[in-house]
């Protein structure tokens, strides 16, 4: 085996940077980044001291990826970056995605905001030979009939993956995404709880939720060495929740 190989999963004098990392999926995978070694960010949009989680192996930067000069303020936060992965995202629950307003936020967010950071990092991720994950969802596949923007904007973003694997291939950067099934966090609380996990996990073939450290796994291995010629796609990671509707 070689040394490329036996290290790839040591991200060791690597910068990480977790848009959404403050919390649910954004924050597992950041603790998994820093456990290999990394040196990683996460952004929320509120102050670090209104959150629970525990930051203080991490670099914690507040960002709205709905204004631009939030963005770029981020940005200049940075003189290298190697990993960019965008956890951010929203959902809107009873009906709310079918209003105008609630329909223009969750795409605001989950797709236009997603395009400015990448964006915006383009030139540093350049400079490192660096790679984007972004995270699309299990509703790219299959909608949420209640979330038409949040299904909308999954869908938008895996394609969107595709484009600037692409489009920024010549410059050295990949770019892939992960979509995560049924992971319960704050963002799902309302879909995903105790009495739900029995009914879904009989159905589900791995018999139970997904965990953020479920979703880290293939975001590291997209972000490493062994994912050198991997690029412009995304990594289903649902238990096989996906396979109920097979026939």
């Amino acid at each position: 085996m070689t040394t490329k190989f036996a290290n790839a999963l040591d991200f060791t004098g690597k910068t990480v940077l977790v848009t959404g990392g403050s919390d649910g999926i954004g924050y597992g995978i950041a603790k998994v980044f820093r456990a290999a070694g990394a040196e990683v960010s996460i952004t929320g949009t509120r102050s670090a001291n209104d959150y629970e989680q525990d930051f203080s192996d991490l670099r914690f930067l507040q960002l709205n990826v709905v204004d631009h000069a939030s963005v770029a303020a981020l940005v200049r936060e940075f003189s290298q970056l190697d990993v960019l992965v965008n956890a951010v995202g929203t959902v809107l629950y009873s009906s709310k995605e079918f209003d105008r307003d609630g329909f223009d936020h969750v795409m605001t967010v989950n797709l236009n905001g997603v395009m400015d950071v990448c964006n915006s990092f383009k030139d540093l991720l350049a400079a490192s030979q660096g790679c984007i994950v972004n995270l699309d969802s299990v509703v790219a596949y299959q909608v949420a009939r209640n979330n038409p923007a949040y299904s909308a904007s999954k869908a938008g973003l895996k394609h969107l993956n595709k484009v600037l694997a692409w489009k920024w291939g010549k410059l050295g950067i990949r770019v892939n995404g992960v979509g995560p099934g049924a992971v319960p966090t704050k963002l799902t609380a309302k879909q995903m709880n105790t009495d739900a996990e029995a009914v879904f996990a009989a159905k589900v073939p791995v018999g139970r939720y997904g965990t953020p450290e479920d979703i880290a796994g293939p975001v590291l291995f997209l972000a490493s060495p062994l994912a050198a010629y991997v690029t412009g796609t995304s990594v289903l990671v649902d238990g096989g929740l996906t396979l109920l509707s097979g026939l």
